[in-house]
């Protein structure tokens, strides 16, 4: 898109000054105030179209757009030619004009360098061969040589710029995809990590917090409950008989027995609660911001949940409970062996029950 900014910029600028030069330095009715108009109603549907370009944002530069863009470079060296041709008296213009658009081709337009020769040839020679015969007093040696040089001097001009301009784009695409393969390993480092996170906290069983995890979010609970002078519960849960279950029933089906139970305490808790495979056949529930009456009844809940659930055994699932809550003065250890109390309060008196020790 930089050829259509060139475009742009020197349209706009072209048709004023062709404008200003047709209505202050020349007369109506003459010849170079029709070209000098004619110029500026031409560089003005250059400035439209190109404004249009740039609005759009065109990023795919195709045929069409090559030709526009060398086209007006084509009719910059027609209106120098003319002016040449047909302007009594204006050869001696000729280097300001003929010269202006020779070098500003080449310095504002990126083209390969056989199409940038292809123009200064065709546009050198046609000069040559046609100055004179509209301005019989010129002889052809007196300026040919002058305009082969700067020619020959503004397609050079113009193959380094190109090259620079290809150099400059190659390093900006060879850094583009370097940064998106840089994005594209970020992200999958990044999709990794999460993985290798996920599998470090849940356990792949019952698919909720493995003991690792829970250790680490009773720590943080428990200290910011203290902090803020909340209660904190916790719930311990352990299937009644499962040996029994695996035994008459095989571990598969031991298993799914502990996964349904996992899917049952995700559906059963709160946000604000957690729930982890404690180890075994036991779980522990994390209870923020619960007291021991609401702990219990959490408890009782799930309690009756899973003892209706349909497991697909010939007999009911059953677990029992023990639960527990701080103390003004207390420790994670201390509350944990009281829900570990309560729980063998809850076997002891005949399973499928909830006790606690607040």
């Amino acid at each position: 898109m930089h050829n259509n900014l060139c475009i742009l910029a020197l349209a706009v600028y072209l048709s004023l000054e062709q404008i200003y030069y047709g209505f202050y330095t020349t007369q109506s009715g003459e010849l170079i105030h029709e070209i000098h108009f004619g110029t500026a109603l031409v560089m003005g549907l250059y400035a439209i179209v190109s404004g249009y370009f740039h609005i759009k944002k065109v990023n795919h530069i195709g045929w069409s757009h090559e030709i526009y863009a060398i086209s007006f470079g084509f009719f910059g060296f027609v209106i120098a030619i003319t002016r040449a041709l047909l302007i009594q008296n204006d050869i001696f213009a000729l280097p300001s004009v003929y010269i202006a658009v020779l070098y500003g081709f080449a310095v504002f337009f990126y083209f390969s360098p056989i199409v940038s020769f292809g123009i200064y040839s065709l546009t050198s020679a046609s000069i040559i061969i046609l100055l004179p015969m509209f301005q019989h007093e010129v002889v052809r040696m007196a300026y040919a040589q002058d305009i082969l040089s700067n020619n020959i001097i503004a397609w050079i001009a113009s193959v380094i710029n190109y090259h620079r301009y290809v150099r400059e784009y190659r390093s900006q695409q060879v850094m583009c995809n370097k940064n998106e393969l840089l994005e594209a390993k970020t992200y999958k480092i990044e999709k990794t990590n999460q993985v290798l996170q996920y599998i470090s906290n849940v356990d792949a069983l019952t698919n909720i917090y493995n003991r690792r995890k829970l250790n680490e979010l009773l720590d943080m609970e428990y200290d910011r409950c203290t902090l803020l002078n909340r209660r904190i519960s916790l719930i311990l849960m352990d299937v009644d008989l499962f040996k029994s279950i695996n035994d008459t029933y095989g571990h598969a089906v031991g298993d799914k027995v502990l996964a349904k139970l996992g899917d049952i305490l995700k559906s059963n808790i709160s946000r604000g609660d957690k729930a982890g495979r404690w180890g075994g056949e036991e779980f522990l529930i994390i209870c923020p911001e619960r007291d021991f009456e609401d702990a219990l009844n959490l408890a009782e809940r799930i309690r009756k949940m899973i003892q209706s659930f349909d497991f697909n055994l010939r007999k009911n699932v059953t677990c029992s409970f023990g639960v527990a809550t701080n103390k003004e003065i207390d420790t994670i250890a201390n509350l944990t062996l009281r829900a570990d109390q309560g729980l063998y309060k809850a076997k002891k008196m005949g399973r499928n029950r909830v006790e606690g020790l607040e």
